[in-house]
């Protein structure tokens, strides 16, 4: 049985959401690929946690681990899209 509903994507960032509610991070390095499409290599893919656990601290925290420079923007954009399905789901 599948305990995945869903996944959530920027460029180089994934948050997995199970129907348990847990939620797991996968990081990302979307490079520019010659042949026109850009390819997605997997870098890490942490343990689930807690959905309340899952914050801005949180993701930021575990992008400094890999990356020495990254786009806030796109924590805070994989954040909104997060609540945005999660509002959608509650409707």
């Amino acid at each position: 049985m599948n305990n995945i509903k869903t996944h959530i994507q920027t460029d180089n960032l994934t948050a997995i959401i199970y129907n348990d509610g847990d939620m797991k991070l996968e990081i990302y390095n979307k490079y520019k690929s010659p042949y026109g499409w850009s390819p997605r290599k997997l870098i890490v893919s942490h343990f689930g946690v807690k959905a309340k656990k899952f914050t801005y601290d949180y993701v930021s925290n575990k992008v400094d681990e890999v990356y020495s420079t990254f786009p806030n923007d796109e924590v805070h954009e994989l954040l909104n899209k997060v609540k945005q399905y999660n509002d959608s789901k509650e409707n």
